[in-house]
């Protein structure tokens, strides 16, 4: 929020003091705005029987200064205001955007010019007495007045356009001459106009009504070129191929082929049914049933073996027994044939067993 207050010290001043100052504080929400690329002026209206919420007729600009992070108006500037109770505004125009920034917010600032001894205010109703005392004051000033020499050219003072405020309908117009701070001979042209009263709205126009356009010419339809394979529109040669290239024959040691696939299938398969044949035939089934049993008989001869390796005489051979007689076994083979032998025989036949049913097997 923007506030903006007046110091006591100038607040009331007399009708035709030119040389007093009025000193204002601005604030931007409780701190010091920076008002160094800034155009300032104070804008004034009076107000009707005192009352300063309610302004009565727009009255002055002034232009404001800074001053030790104040801004101050000069009483000169605003000398052609009459006694009477005034409110200010403080505005501040950006000299980049053109934006201007209001002090403050809400409500206004206000000082009072009061009325000098002479009582002059209004022209048109001055006393005799008033004016007697007025015309001895001035003579008594061109009395004092000596021809002072000659001065030196003025400068043509230079003025470039500022901003243009727009203003509401019943408001009054003004300008304000701001000289720049970096070349006093130029100054700034503000104005302050009053927007036009909106007008009224006029009468709709009529609907246009066109007519329907001619029709087009048929397009160009494109061929194709039989020799040269180019597209055709109309008798032009675009250049443009319309049919795709020849691509390259595929490399045929990367694939198998139909035949060799099948080919490969058919092994397998003839080989699966052979194996299976030869599963389930009789004969295997027979060489299966002999090896059986040569390993059953080996197993017996091998046990029977053993068992003689293992048997040992208890008692001395007799005078009666010739040791050169063997002696006489009663066991049979598996093919029930009568077998006398020694321990020694029977081992050579466990061998001689075990050789054939080894060939037979094979």
């Amino acid at each position: 929020m923007r506030t903006l207050t007046i110091a006591d010290n100038w607040k009331d001043w007399k009708f035709g003091d030119t040389d007093a100052v009025m000193t204002f504080t601005a604030l931007d929400d409780d701190k010091v705005p920076d008002f160094s690329n800034r155009t300032l002026t104070f804008k004034i209206a009076s107000t009707l029987n005192n009352d300063l919420e309610h302004p009565k007729d727009f009255a002055a600009t002034a232009t404001g200064y800074i001053q030790d992070k104040n801004v101050i108006l000069k009483t000169e500037d605003v000398k052609q205001l009459t006694p009477g109770n005034y409110i200010v505004e403080l505005w501040a125009m950006s000299n980049d955007t053109q934006k201007d920034a209001v002090y403050p917010s809400k409500g206004f600032a206000q000082f009072t010019i009061e009325e000098n001894s002479m009582k002059v205010s209004d022209v048109t109703n001055i006393p005799s007495m008033t004016i007697n005392a007025f015309w001895n004051a001035v003579m008594q000033k061109v009395g004092t007045l000596t021809k002072g020499a000659k001065g030196d050219p003025g400068k043509t003072p230079k003025i470039v356009i500022g901003s243009v405020t727009k203003l509401s309908p019943d408001a009054q117009p003004s300008a304000t001459l701001v000289p720049l701070q970096s070349d006093p001979n130029t100054y700034t042209l503000n104005l302050q106009l009053p927007q036009g009263v909106q007008g009224e709205q006029g009468l709709q126009g009529i609907p246009g009504v066109g007519s329907k356009g001619l029709d087009g010419n048929n397009g160009l339809t494109p061929t194709i070129d039989p020799k040269t394979k180019h597209w055709m529109i109309g008798g032009t040669d675009t250049g443009v191929i319309a049919e795709g290239q020849a691509g390259k024959d595929a490399d045929p040691s990367k694939y198998v082929t139909i035949v060799s696939f099948n080919q490969l299938r058919q092994q397998v398969q003839d080989n699966a049914t052979a194996l299976d044949a030869l599963q389930k035939s009789a004969v295997n089934k027979d060489l299966q049933t002999q090896v059986a049993n040569l390993t059953s008989q080996v197993t017996d001869l091998t046990s029977q073996v053993k068992a003689l390796q293992e048997a040992k005489p208890d008692t001395p051979a007799s005078s009666a027994d010739s040791p050169s007689t063997p002696v006489s076994s009663s066991t049979t083979t598996p093919d029930s044939t009568p077998a006398s032998s020694a321990p020694a025989t029977n081992a050579s036949s466990a061998s001689t067993s075990e050789t054939s049913a080894s060939s037979a097997a094979q």
